[in-house]
């Protein structure tokens, strides 16, 4: 592609999942989109069989920023934190939220319950009824 030639989408999208692809990323657990001259990455930045190094995910950044007309990368990872300052890069590893509730003891299961409605009732009945109930508390 000529540097004078407008820029296509698919393409740029093409190179992106061909960098993504290279290093055995799990597509199906990232998204990825070029929008402008900026590619937008999201989700998890796994392998199939395991995570990567902070050192890998550099060098796939790295591998994305020099691609043709990519002046920026935008990184919304659940499990990568990445920033950049000109040719310096920070990446490091997020907690996950899973893995803290399993410390706390919280299985991750909502607490939300199931009501069965055994007879309609008119709005202004049940109005009341919550009036009685919240006077019934205080």
């Amino acid at each position: 592609m000529q540097q004078d030639e407008p820029v296509s989408r698919y393409e740029v999208n093409r190179s992106v999942r061909m960098v993504i692809t290279r290093h055995d990323a799990d597509l199906a657990r990232i998204e990825y989109s070029f929008l402008g001259s900026t590619v937008y990455l999201s989700g998890d930045l796994v392998r199939p069989n395991g995570d990567f190094s902070a050192q890998e995910v550099e060098n796939i950044a790295r591998e994305l920023a020099a691609l043709p007309h990519v002046r920026s990368l935008q990184f919304d990872l659940n499990n990568w934190l990445v920033d950049t300052s000109g040719d310096s890069w920070q990446v490091s590893r997020v907690r996950k939220m899973a893995r803290a509730k399993e410390k706390a003891g919280q299985t991750g299961v909502s607490d939300d319950t199931t009501h069965i409605i055994q007879r309609e009732e008119g709005l202004q009945d049940v109005i009341e009824d919550i009036k009685k109930t919240s006077k019934s508390k205080d």
